[in-house]
């Protein structure tokens, strides 16, 4: 018998800042499960009760679409219970990094075998949205056995979550230990450029649209490259993508040449499949202001596995862009601008 808690679900539509989800499901083997999650910025907490029989768990993960689809952000957890059980779970998103409030969330919760996830007797998808974190264990009281762990220096904290042509993510922060009180020499912190990404350069030609994105301070020293991307499901779908799409894609009012299309691949830390696009703009860019402007139709429709684009669906087309400014290197470099050239030039290999 599987039930829902609709007050739960009504109470959290009205105050974003509750509990984000609650369930009680019975398997048709007498083992139960009740689940209250809370997902914030930089983790999820998860606390659960329920009675469980002898050679089964829990276990649950994270993504970040409705009903369990789109990309994992958790790892795929077990939780050791049996009996009667009351026990809370707290764990960061993959890779450290922060999520934005207001985007969708949808963890997974199933009933499995000890020695095997996929042997389940029980599963289903939990939905909701990002919003304020609960105290581990508040919904069921005291006593709870209580998972969780900070981050140490080079861990990282934050990014973007825009993969890079290299398989990295885009913009990513570490977390660095606090500094001593007394420091002999420069501080890194007194080092650190305020606004200076990890990847200086390196533009994401859609940053409007994704928060976390914007190139930050980039230098006339610095090689500029701009990138764009398209993932779907399988590989057949990406290679649709790449037969009917049509990008119109210009900076400083200029198109692209030589753009450099990498094969169909995946990348670590994701399950679907990835094509980027690369144009290496080089060097001694003068400064100023510079705008990119995006627009990708298809000339037939497609689908990536999770919606459909092109004509007659419900996304004919998609608009972005991205603006970045490079200013005069702080390193006492005097640098003869030769960008942005009429036309561009590229220095794809």
């Amino acid at each position: 018998m599987r039930t829902l808690t609709l007050l739960g679900i009504l109470f959290l539509l009205m105050i974003p800042t509750a509990w984000q989800a609650q369930d009680e499901s019975e398997s048709e083997y007498g083992s139960t499960i009740e689940w209250f999650y809370s997902a914030c910025e930089d983790r999820l907490v998860v606390d659960f009760q329920g009675t469980m029989q002898d050679g089964y768990d829990l276990y649950y993960q994270a993504f970040d679409l409705f009903g369990g689809r789109g990309e994992p952000i958790t790892a795929l957890r077990r939780v050791s219970v049996n009996g009667d059980y009351a026990v809370t779970r707290q764990i960061h998103w993959l890779g450290r990094e922060r999520r934005v409030l207001g985007t969708p969330i949808s963890v997974v919760f199933r009933i499995a075998r000890e020695s095997n996830p996929d042997d389940a007797i029980f599963q289903e998808p939990s939905d909701d949205f990002l919003g304020a974190c609960a105290e581990p264990g508040s919904s069921f009281g005291e006593d709870q056995e209580l998972t969780t762990g900070g981050p140490v220096a080079g861990d990282m904290i934050s990014s973007s979550g825009v993969f890079t042509p290299d398989g990295g993510l885009l913009n990513p922060i570490y977390y660095q230990e606090p500094e001593p009180i007394v420091q002999i020499g420069a501080r890194p912190s007194e080092r650190a450029v305020p606004g200076r990404t990890a990847n200086p350069g390196l533009i994401f030609a859609e940053c409007a649209s994704v928060a976390g994105a914007d190139p930050g301070v980039i230098y006339d020293t610095d090689e500029i490259t701009v990138f764009w991307s398209w993932f779907a499901k399988t590989a057949e779908q990406v290679a649709s993508h790449i037969a009917n799409a049509d990008y119109a894609i210009r900076l400083y009012g200029q198109p692209f040449p030589d753009v450099n299309v990498s094969e169909i691949k995946q990348i670590r830390g994701s399950r679907n499949w990835w094509v980027f696009y690369t144009v290496k703009l080089g060097d001694r860019w003068r400064p100023d202001r510079y705008e990119i402007n995006f627009t990708l139709t298809w000339r037939n429709p497609i689908t990536d596995g999770y919606d459909d684009y092109g004509p007659g669906t419900e996304n004919p087309r998609i608009d972005s862009g991205c603006q970045f400014r490079v200013r005069n290197n702080p390193y006492g470099l005097e640098v003869m601008p030769v960008q942005p050239a009429l036309p561009l030039h590229t220095y794809n290999d």
